[in-house]
């Protein structure tokens, strides 16, 4: 299931030219930054310090329509790029910034660019889960998260304080930040401290060792990504190389194998009409010796042949072995 087609925020589809993907992928950082100039609009409004500036929610909008217009140019399925982006397009038409909807409208058609962040959340989405599967970390999080709640619990019995303060000195002590605002005064509460550091920063190291280890990892799958195309593009260029070379020793073969003809047409030639009539005046011996001497020609040309034939099925195996 395609979650960003269905939210109609999909992009550029990974099934198209790699240029319109490539043009896609700048598209998408330009967006991203516009979307961080609507945030802000948005909450300097919420504060009545903002400036509603035309020329800002223009240039926002550009950025969108700009995104929807290359892209629709440059993919070739450009009724699945509708498609799969609607949202994309409902937002170009309705955040148009020279109509005045008055009122409230105009807030909330302009707080509908938002929704494009939905695009970035839906591949954060997808890394968490990839994250959460990865070495059973999902288990080590909701160990962890049981951990501090548990831990905070304790810490507000034995210094007969509140649950949150309780959740918050557990929280700000297994991640070794200690703010200080809140500590244990009495001997039971600072032995549980002690304890609560102890198994705390092994829990902690646990679940910063996983992300550690799927940041590598990712960076990792892109380089064996480029590693594999790269050695696809070397594959093709053998394929050719090898297409070529067999061409050109079929060629080399098709020739070799008409000198032979022509040899042993000549050859035929020359003894039927130069030592035919010769052959008649000599013994037998001397006809024999003839004879098995353009017999031994025939066979060393046939032998010749025969291993350049060899050698091109030898070349046709290792082909079709690749």
């Amino acid at each position: 299931m395609n979650l960003k087609a269905i939210i109609g925020v999909e992009g550029v589809s990974q099934v198209e030219s790699a240029r319109a993907i490539q043009v896609g992928r700048y598209f998408s950082y330009a967006v991203f930054a516009a979307l961080l100039v609507v945030v802000v609009q948005l909450v300097l409004d919420y504060a009545d310090r903002g400036r509603d500036s035309i020329w800002i929610s223009a240039l926002v909008w550009a950025v969108f329509a700009s995104e929807l217009v290359v892209n629709l140019w440059l993919v070739r399925d450009k009724k699945r790029y509708l498609l799969h982006n609607w949202l994309n397009v409902l937002i170009v038409i309705l955040v148009f910034p020279w109509i005045d909807y008055g009122g409230n409208w105009a807030a909330i058609f302009r707080a509908l660019r938002l929704l494009l962040f939905l695009r970035v959340m839906s591949d954060v989405f997808i890394d968490v889960v990839a994250l959460l599967r990865r070495n059973n970390f999902g288990v080590v999080l909701v160990v962890y998260v049981v951990f501090v709640v548990m831990s905070g619990a304790i810490f507000a019995v034995l210094e007969d304080t509140t649950f949150s303060n309780g959740v918050w000195y557990s929280l700000v002590t297994v991640t070794t930040i200690g703010y200080g605002d809140v500590v244990p005064v009495t001997e039971k509460g600072r032995a549980f401290g002690t304890v609560l550091i102890v198994f705390g920063v092994v829990l902690f190291s646990l679940v910063t060792a996983n992300i550690s280890a799927f940041l590598i990892g990712a960076e990792q799958k892109e380089r064996e990504k480029e590693i594999l195309k790269n050695v696809k593009l070397l594959q093709t260029h053998l394929d050719k190389q090898t297409e070529m070379s067999k061409a050109h020793i079929d060629e080399v073969l098709q020739k070799v194998s008409e000198s032979v003809e022509e040899v042993e047409r000549r050859m035929k030639v020359f003894h039927t009409e130069n030592i035919g009539h010769g052959l008649d005046k000599l013994d037998v011996k001397r006809r024999e010796e003839h004879d098995n001497l353009l017999h031994q020609i025939r066979r060393e040309n046939e032998r010749t042949l025969a291993e350049v034939k060899s050698l091109v099925d030898d070349l046709k195996k290792d082909k079709k072995i690749q």
